[in-house]
């Protein structure tokens, strides 16, 4: 509990019914997708937990919530616990009391000792969300001028999705995303919860066919704009010929667009496509991340880090004891015949000493060390860092928003 001009303030989590139905009204005033909204998301998560809804209330009276979507992402083979930070809100009779920030304050501290990694924020305030620790990581998308679409290619065919086709999507998923750095792991029941949520309700998905087998999907956002993205699209090997019949496929919803964007990985079908019409990048600034607890972050990473440190040239057959620093904390990499161990011990002996910020080392383990750029200290180790850090065809789909 905190006072505040003489006023009581509690944050806490795991809120009643009662409470709960007063959090969606103060979403619904805040957000112009209404109140179902965001109950709907809650009401239809089969995991949901309601440790993970956090509000401030003002003498009684609730205020001000921030909601914590548990999610897996991917970090090669790894798979780092994230707790994602979503419908963020403040009754406007409230505001400029810090509530927001003390609920963040809070929800970090119950991330640290409920066994999260990392954090994820998508948001357009940054000034805002960087005081309370999160830091923005840009990405970029790609935009092309939407073309007349080609002939069907023999022996596919295009069918809408259905809840039946769900295991086929499901497979193809599984098998484009397997150690695909940035993606969700998305369990079964994530899948049959995802396609009653609201985002997936904002899309339109399509389905291409092969001989009676889904080899291939797409996800377009259902909007009546000259701008339209591509939340998702995925394929098996086998659907090569049928990519750009699909992606026209999916333009042709919407009529009105007259740029398509998309986020792709450069090893993507796509991304060909992309290039070969003039595709025009553009910055993404919505991203943010916060590294919650760095030692069991990198004790989950310890297996790709070593299957990385055994396969590059330049470290393969080196003996390195590697001191990581991060802010106040420090992580022992320790590299000697072909094992890595990972610990919070910091040798006697002699190591190499790299001191990283928290936003590069994040930008590291999800899309890799850049080289070009980085500060003198950081690029003395460039080596390295490739080696722990190699580029990554990285992506996240905005049908997992939240």
């Amino acid at each position: 509990m905190t006072t505040a001009s003489g006023r009581n303030i509690i944050v806490t989590n795991r809120p009643t019914r009662d409470q709960l139905e007063k959090i969606y009204d103060i979403l619904g005033e805040c957000f112009s997708v209404g109140r179902a909204f965001f109950q709907e998301r809650l009401d239809l998560d089969s995991t949901y937990d309601p440790a993970t809804t956090w509000f401030a209330a003002v003498d009684g009276k609730i205020a001000a919530n921030v909601q914590i979507f548990p999610l897996s992402i991917r970090a090669g083979q790894a798979v780092l616990q994230t707790g994602a930070m979503g419908s963020v809100a403040a009754d406007p009779n409230y505001r400029g009391m810090g509530l927001t920030h003390k609920i963040l304050a809070a929800q970090t501290e119950y991330m640290k000792e409920t066994g999260y990694d990392i954090s994820l924020l998508l948001a357009s305030k940054h000034a805002f969300y960087e005081k309370a620790g999160w830091r923005l990581i840009p990405e970029t998308a790609y935009a092309v001028e939407k073309q007349p679409g080609g002939e069907q290619p023999d022996g596919y065919e295009m069918i809408p999705f259905e809840p039946r086709y769900l295991e086929d999507i499901r497979y193809i998923y599984e098998q484009f995303n397997q150690n695909r750095t940035y993606t969700v792991v998305r369990s079964e029941a994530y899948w049959n919860d995802l396609i009653h949520w609201p985002e997936w309700k904002k899309a339109d998905c399509l389905l291409l066919r092969q001989n009676n087998k889904i080899v291939a999907y797409g996800i377009i956002e259902k909007k009546d704009t000259e701008q339209v993205f591509i939340n998702e699209f995925l394929y098996l090997d086998e659907a090569a010929d049928g990519i750009e019949y699909l992606f026209h496929e999916l333009c042709r919803l919407r009529p009105n667009a007259k740029q398509i964007l998309a986020m792709l990985p450069e090893d993507h079908k796509l991304y060909s496509y992309y290039q070969q019409h003039q595709a025009k990048p553009v910055p993404i600034h919505m991203a943010m991340w916060k590294m919650i607890n760095l030692h069991s972050t990198f004790r989950k990473l310890q297996p790709e880090l070593e299957c990385r440190l055994n396969g590059n040239d330049l470290t393969a057959n080196q003996e390195l004891v590697i001191v990581l620093q991060c802010g106040e904390d420090r992580i022992c990499l320790d590299y000697r015949h072909k094992r890595l161990s990972v610990s919070g011990d910091i040798p006697a002996g002699s190591y190499v000493s790299i001191e990283v910020d928290e936003r590069n080392l994040i930008t590291y383990i999800l899309f890799g060390y850049p080289g070009e750029g980085t500060a003198e200290d950081v690029a003395e180790h460039a080596g390295i860092l490739q080696a722990l850090f190699p580029k990554q065809q990285a992506v996240f789909y905005l049908t997992d928003k939240f």
